[in-house]
């Protein structure tokens, strides 16, 4: 019974997973059309709340969350009675306090040098410097406090710092949280007030709307087709998720009847990675064809856009139908040539087999970088967003498959192709992108290495590892969908033509010879010498440094980004022609088929 509720629970998880994210990529969508287009973005929706009730809503979760650090901290100790506290826990509170102070810190000197100090504790916290500033020195601060932590670590110098770091990680994490929540209390002013969340508000207020819009079926359609098409349509893109592992596998007791005991997790496991007890795999459907069931379930979604096409009895989704089963059928030929590669190298069909292939060796876009190019261009054009929309082209199909839909059945077909992205990031971050693999991060912690020299090491607890990669999972997902939104706002919609004629003369046969080239390297490698073979490994490691490198140095300028000023460029043109001018000119080619 525990196992078939733990199953439930997954499925429910993932389904949840997939459809916040697809939420929180319309949001971003609006946001970026705002931004580029100079138009009203989603911060219009609003709910409004007495004063007292939104402050307690801003203290009490703080309250909940500083207590429940509190009662596992006590709860710690008392389990461990006088025994020294493990570097694992003192590195991971420690992280966590510093994180959550600069975060609260930088916010809050943001907001007083916005709206101006008005008493001295806003004097105070206005002269500790720019909020960029003091993002900058927290990142050095917790970069400085892990080397320390790790020279010390296994002395009796690191057993009395390790307990120091980790109470006062605890005390500093607490009096952040509520810092933090107080300080936004305080500042809430007059008889009400608004709460937006950062314009979230409006994807919800949207769907609300869509779900109490009347439901119009025109006159000729196929009543049964005509309502089977948005659910063919939003389904498949979202049970994908199925295969797809979020996190390394959790390892729990076994229960006397040989169930699992969830409440025996295990608190550390040795290199390999191997349960002693009853794992947990964060993965709903664990199938040995698991990337097969992805295409055979994917490739479901085409018949939802070309029965919506036909049975609207309608020639501009006829035509809309039309285009995208040719242009699904035809990108979905290069999705399954693309990752050949990618199994000729894993060795398997199963997720997570090749998740683990890629923290024991390197990430797939290392040693598949044509594929991962080539798979997320095909993955873009089977989401049917631009640039890759001609089934929806509004200046010549009006709305193209979907045009006689209104209502939630409009909203499903809408809401399918986000979950459509959201999926195919999944599979990206997956194959490509190391899953849940973050750079020198092991089942029994951090290991820093380059060949056969290890550079700095230390232990982190069981449930530390696995959270830390679902994190690294959940983070390369959400880029993922990120730079396929930007893709929407950067390059301008495809001619049905050359649609058809990249999918065909140019990621086909580039797929083709992806796999040619992938054969003689396998063959080369398997039949090099030994010297080939450490020269491999140390490429390897050197591929983890250079992400972990570059995953320091992109925080660091995201979290500029978002504490620096906006700055607006206006572009004035008296009209399009003086405009595309401007710009650099217009091209012209010649229509092909």
């Amino acid at each position: 019974m525990t196992e078939i509720l733990l199953g439930v629970a997954r499925a429910i998880f993932v389904v949840m997973f997939g459809m916040n994210v697809a939420v929180i990529c319309t949001w971003v969508d609006r946001r970026q059309g705002a931004l580029i287009q100079d138009r009203v973005g989603p911060d219009r929706a609003v709910v409004w709340l007495p004063t007292m009730l939104a402050r307690a809503l801003a203290v009490l979760p703080a309250l909940a969350a500083a207590g429940a650090v509190l009662g596992l901290a006590l709860q710690d100790k008392q389990a461990r009675g006088e025994d020294p506290v493990s570097m694992g826990r003192a590195f991971l509170f420690s992280q966590l306090a510093v994180l959550m102070t600069w975060i609260t810190l930088s916010a809050v000197v943001a907001h007083v040098r916005r709206r101006g100090p008005e008493s001295a504790l806003d004097r105070t916290l206005a002269g500790l410097g720019a909020p960029r500033r003091i993002a900058l020195v927290g990142i050095l601060t917790q970069l400085g406090l892990l080397v320390a932590l790790a020279l010390v670590a296994g002395s009796p110098l690191g057993d009395v710092i390790s307990g120091a770091a980790y109470g006062g990680g605890v005390l500093l994490l607490c009096g952040a949280m509520l810092f933090g929540a107080g300080f936004t209390a305080l500042n809430m002013r007059g008889e009400r007030v608004g709460l937006r969340l950062l314009g979230l508000l409006h994807p919800a207020a949207d769907g609300l709307k869509t779900a109490f819009k009347e439901d119009i079926i025109p006159l000729g359609v196929d009543r049964l087709m005509y309502g089977l098409a948005p659910w063919l349509a939003f389904f498949p893109a979202l049970v994908v998720l199925a295969v797809i592992p979020f996190g390394d596998t959790l390892c729990f007791g076994r229960a006397p009847e040989g169930g699992i005991d969830i409440t025996a997790l295990a608190a550390s496991l040795d290199s390999s990675g191997v349960c002693d007890g009853r794992g947990l795999k964060l993965q709903v459907a664990d199938i040995n064809v698991g990337i097969l069931y992805f295409f055979a379930v994917a490739g479901t979604g085409i018949v939802g856009a070309a029965l919506a096409g036909w049975a609207s009895d309608n020639k501009y989704s006829l035509l809309g139908g039309l285009r995208a089963a040719s242009q699904m059928v035809s990108y979905e030929v290069t999705l399954g040539l693309t990752l050949i590669g990618a199994m000729m190298i894993y060795g398997t069909l199963q997720v997570d087999d090749m998740v683990r292939w890629q923290r024991d060796h390197a990430w797939g876009i290392f040693v598949q970088p044509l594929a991962f190019i080539l798979f997320f261009a095909a993955a873009v054009a089977e989401s049917k967003r631009i640039p890759f929309d001609i089934p929806e082209g509004e200046s010549e199909l009006v709305a193209g498959y979907f045009t006689e839909y209104c209502g939630m059945k409009f909203a499903m077909f809408m809401f399918s192709e986000y979950i459509a992205m959201v999926s195919a990031s999944a599979v990206i971050a997956a194959i490509f992108l190391g899953g849940w693999d973050l750079p020198f991060l092991y089942p029994d912690g951090l290991r820093i290495h380059i060949g056969g020299s290890e550079l700095f090491a230390t232990p982190l607890p069981h449930l530390a590892v696995v959270l830390l990669g679902f994190l690294g999972f959940v983070l390369k997902v959400v880029f993922m969908c990120w730079l396929q939104l930007s893709i929407r706002w950067t390059l301008p919609r495809f001619r049905y033509d050359q649609v058809m004629k990249l999918g065909w003369r140019v990621l086909l046969p580039l797929s083709l010879g992806n796999i040619l080239v992938t054969g003689l390297l396998i063959l080369v490698v398997n039949t090099g010498s030994e010297a080939l073979q450490t020269a491999a490994n140390v490429a390897a490691d050197l591929t983890k440094a250079v992400i972990a490198l570059g995953g320091l140095i992109g925080l660091v300028v995201f979290v500029r980004f978002l504490l620096s000023p906006p700055a607006h460029r206006q572009s004035v043109a008296s009209t399009s022609a003086r405009f595309a001018a401007a710009a650099g000119g217009t091209r012209k080619a010649v229509m092909g088929a």
